[in-house]
């Protein structure tokens, strides 16, 4: 089909978002992680050093000053539009002036909006042709994590659009908050699996996909997310009802499917009439597609109005055929969705 694009793994290097409100122990995750032998050559774009303590010596005074670890890890710290950053680590990789790094974390300042990077990933022609979207992780403060999420619309944002949930300092978190944090994080997001990290120590194969360590394992990590928003809302609810929209003030987290093989120009028309008309309401759309015609799941991702291209994975990752998408969205009418997605997939079920 020439509408679909093939992925080649190898071509297009995996990135993974690391995002949090201020305080919430980014840092010293990362700082953790970075330390772990799986995550061998990778390069890190943050926004400032802070108080990492990184083993380190400096091999650039430029605009992107960046730092080579003894494990072969990047760290750069970002100027300017996080995009041409990227691109310039990227530059730098391919003429030799810096390793050749296999995958890429992106660590945003605790006040960011993870959207418009997602955005910057999906959009830019030359960005979205080198690097896709593994993963997107966001660090909760045990302690505060409940004012914050009560207080800052960043922090919500931060939590709706989370593939990964990590808690931070459990150590000194009050038993009785921890588990009003917990309800508090379902309301907002219901089905991202939650990890538990002590002075940032967790298992890095808990926070990213098996394709981000290696590029070479036949293994469609957004099947994989996708699979979990499944799992949660089949634990959330009986199997044979609809699922309940879940919302934390107005962001809702809605999971569509459908049993039948869907028409690609139907489904295409009617995803850009949502988009024409609820961009703004689009925080994030994850998607693996059952088309007529084609063998191989197709892939879509999006955020706001923008989409990448369909992306056709090599195979399904297990028998179930269904379509299933994930909306991630803020004052859009759950009904809405559901009613249009219903008539979408009417002709089909006739």
């Amino acid at each position: 089909m020439s509408w679909v694009e093939e992925e080649i793994a190898r071509d297009r290097l995996p990135v993974a978002l690391l995002t949090g409100f201020l305080g919430s122990g980014k840092t010293t995750l990362l700082n953790r992680i970075l330390g772990d032998p799986r995550l061998a050559e990778t390069a890190v774009a943050i926004n400032e050093f802070g108080e990492m303590a990184l083993d380190q010596h400096f091999i650039d005074h430029g605009e992107d000053k960046t730092v080579v670890m003894a494990n072969g890890c990047l760290c750069c710290t970002v100027s300017g539009d996080l995009d041409d950053a990227v691109m310039r680590i990227f530059t730098r990789r391919q003429s030799g002036e810096l390793p050749q790094f296999k995958r890429l974390i992106i660590e945003t300042s605790g006040l960011a909006d993870p959207a418009p990077i997602l955005q910057a990933l999906l959009n830019n022609p030359v960005m979205s042709r080198l690097f896709r979207i593994d993963t997107l992780v966001t660090t909760v403060d045990g302690v505060f994590g409940r004012r914050q999420l009560s207080d800052n619309d960043e922090a919500v944002k931060q939590v709706a659009l989370a593939d990964r949930l990590v808690l931070t300092k459990p150590d000194i978190a009050d038993p009785g908050e921890h588990e009003a944090l917990h309800e508090a994080l379902r309301r907002v997001n219901p089905t991202a699996p939650m990890v538990t990290a002590r002075d940032g120590e967790t298992d890095v194969a808990a926070l990213f996909s098996p394709l981000f360590f290696d590029p070479a394992v036949d293994f469609p990590a957004v099947a994989d997310l996708l699979a979990q928003h499944a799992a949660g809302a089949a634990h959330d609810h009986p199997h044979d009802a609809a699922p309940a929209p879940h919302y934390a003030g107005s962001i809702a987290t809605l999971c569509l499917t459908a049993e039948a093989p869907l028409d690609w120009n139907s489904f295409r028309a009617w995803l850009h009439r949502i988009k024409i008309r609820r961009a703004d309401n689009l925080l994030r759309v994850k998607g693996i597609l059952n088309i007529a015609g084609e063998p191989r799941p197709i892939v879509v991702q999006g955020v706001h109005h923008v989409f990448h291209d369909p992306v056709a994975l090599k195979r399904w990752p297990d028998e179930d055929r269904r379509s299933r998408l994930v909306f991630i969205t803020r004052d859009l009418p759950s009904d809405e969705l559901r009613r249009s997605w219903d008539e979408l997939n009417r002709p089909a079920a006739a």
